[in-house]
């Protein structure tokens, strides 16, 4: 994806970023099922009804399908780099369409907040990546 064919391993502290990602993704996807249904006035959004909350159930379950990237990632870098790949651009696109949703009014300051996150750790996949590219 960045035109990279191969990584090196991922060690110590490189290690526990991944996990810590992870970690991340997994309590976002919480946040984001728990705050939809019961304060999504903390969101700056209106009450979904229950089919849009199966799209938030969605978005939910594949945040933490890149969770899991984000562990296996850690555990093995080499066979599992493609998932931050996919991440960094995941990542950077939530905090482009929480921006705009943001700035326009549409979403709260703690949409931004999660999505501040997200920039943050495109940010670092890309460089930890680049780091660890062998070829």
């Amino acid at each position: 994806m960045f035109g990279y064919t191969r990584m090196g391993p991922a060690t110590g502290g490189r290690k526990t970023f991944l996990y810590v990602a992870g970690a991340f993704n997994f309590g976002a996807a919480l946040v984001l099922v728990l705050l939809a249904r019961f304060a999504p006035h903390l969101l700056g959004v209106d009450a979904p009804s229950a089919s849009q909350l199966l799209y938030v159930d969605l978005t939910a379950l594949l945040v933490v399908g890149f969770g899991v990237g984000y562990v296996l990632g850690g555990r093995d870098l080499e066979r599992f780099w493609p998932f931050l790949s996919l991440g960094a651009l995941g990542k950077a696109g939530v905090a482009a369409l929480a921006l705009l949703y943001f700035v326009s009014g549409d979403t709260g300051a703690l949409v931004m907040l999660l999505a501040a996150g997200d920039a943050v750790f495109a940010v670092l996949f890309v460089r930890l990546l680049r780091a660890h590219a062998v070829g």
